[in-house]
């Protein structure tokens, strides 16, 4: 009996030196990441535009060649994010010839904003309330739309806004209503009806009723068929831009028209948005460099693996917009992804007192120690990272191929327990922007 005693203790006091050992390696390969990240980040001394270049140049060797950087968001509502992105859009602006930006918004709601920084019309703070997501209406949009429209007044070489979401269509039928009206009043009496049933905004993000999908597809055909006398009455341009408006009501349909479980809309929505950014693409024409704002999730490379774990998603898997929008362009598009340790952010959350759905401040720990955040957090206050660079250093490598916990909150807050996700950060991203302290985005 003694005997077994003495093994008992001696096998828990080994077990007790193997943990030991396991965890001093692990801080130790820890300790050995935060380093070499410190020897490959490129320091940002602000996320505020109208600073200035220096500290992003290091950045145009990695964007020489690319013709996509897009540009997530680990929460849809961070003031440094939004900054972060108007900085980048300024600095591929006036550095590397970009000329477009698009953002996870309606393609249709945006033209109003695109022609307001190329005209003038409108008033911008009405104009960002339009774009579809509250997320989106905040003083740091409101400060992008403003620098763009100042920039155009002294630059020929104007830059466009566009969105690239199709989740309502009651703008598209309106502008196509009107398109009509100019290039062939008499077919637009025809088909009022048909578009009027689409022109309502109890459909966004929903269909509950049968709509006339066919009706929109019929104008479609006209639309093709006429095309030579409806660009001579307005232009390429205008003919093109309407044509796409019935795109996207048809996309609208799609998604929400014809039934199906949450992940066959989220496919269909990411596999629509990447082909509205291509659709924007070809319609700037072959010169064009696109910028594109969306969350972590869209921007995304990498596919969104649920299988059966997920009771929301039990087909399978979820491929981003990122991913879809990879198999076009290959290597001459760039995914950056956001990340941060800690702070405040603007989400909708249930009240606790009495279970209604709120809009208002949210606020975040510290990140724990079994996350990316926490090893991102020894590096830096604000970095870039390049993946490339960074996995030649096998402990940064070891990092960012193997899963991490991640922050992955939408427009809804799910409690600080919920925020991190599982990822493996180099199968989503092509580098990184790491904020550590943050706030919440400034309504607007």
């Amino acid at each position: 009996m003694k005997k077994i005693i003495i093994i008992v203790i001696s096998a828990f006091i080994f077990i007790l030196i193997g943990i030991g050992f396991n965890n001093q390696y692990s801080k130790y390969r820890s300790n050995k990441a935060v380093q070499a990240f410190k020897d490959k980040a490129v320091n940002l001394k602000t996320v505020k535009y109208n600073s200035g270049f220096e500290d992003l140049m290091p950045l145009k060797p990695i964007l020489k060649d690319k013709r996509i950087v897009a540009m997530g968001e680990a929460t849809h509502g961070t003031k440094e994010f939004f900054q972060m992105k108007h900085r980048m859009f300024q600095f591929l602006v006036e550095e590397m010839g970009y000329n477009v930006f698009a953002m996870e918004a309606s393609q249709p709601d945006c033209m109003a904003v695109n022609d307001y920084i190329l005209n003038g019309n409108g008033d911008p703070s009405k104009l960002i309330k339009k774009l579809g997501f509250w997320t989106w209406d905040t003083k740091e949009v409101l400060d992008m739309v403003e620098w763009m429209k100042e920039y155009n007044k002294t630059h020929e070489k104007k830059i466009k806004f566009y969105g690239f979401d199709m989740q309502s269509s009651h703008t598209a039928a309106q502008n196509v209503i009107d398109y009509l009206n100019k290039v062939d009043p008499s077919y637009e009496a025809r088909v009022h009806e048909v578009l009027s049933k689409f022109n309502d905004r109890t459909l966004d993000y929903g269909v509950k009723k049968q709509l006339p999908i066919d009706g929109i597809k019929e104008i479609k055909n006209i639309f093709e068929k006429n095309k030579d006398e409806y660009i001579k009455k307005s232009s390429k341009e205008q003919y093109e831009l309407y044509m796409q408006n019935l795109n996207v009501i048809c996309e609208f349909y799609d998604m929400f028209g014809t039934g199906g479980s949450d992940f066959q809309k989220e496919t269909k929505r990411d596999k629509y948005m990447a082909e509205n950014v291509k659709w924007i693409l070809d319609h700037e024409g072959e010169d064009s460099k696109i910028m594109l704002w969306a969350h972590n999730l869209h921007v995304s490379k990498g596919i969104d693996k649920f299988g059966g774990s997920n009771s929301d998603y039990p087909e399978g898997n979820v491929k981003r917009m990122g991913s879809n929008l990879y198999d076009m362009y290959g290597s001459k598009m760039y995914v950056i992804g956001f990340e941060f340790n800690k702070g405040d952010l603007i989400a909708n959350y249930t009240n606790k007192e009495n279970g209604q759905i709120v809009n208002g401040k949210c606020t975040l720990k510290a990140a724990k120690e079994n996350s990316a955040a926490y090893i991102f957090s020894k590096v830096n206050p604000i970095f870039f990272i390049d993946f490339n660079t960074c996995k030649k250093n096998k402990y940064a490598k070891n990092i960012l191929s193997k899963p991490q916990y991640c922050h992955d909150i939408g427009a809804v807050f799910p409690g600080e327990n919920k925020s991190f996700e599982s990822e493996i950060l180099d199968l989503r991203y092509d580098g990184l922007i790491f904020v550590d302290t943050t706030s919440s985005a400034e309504p607007n």
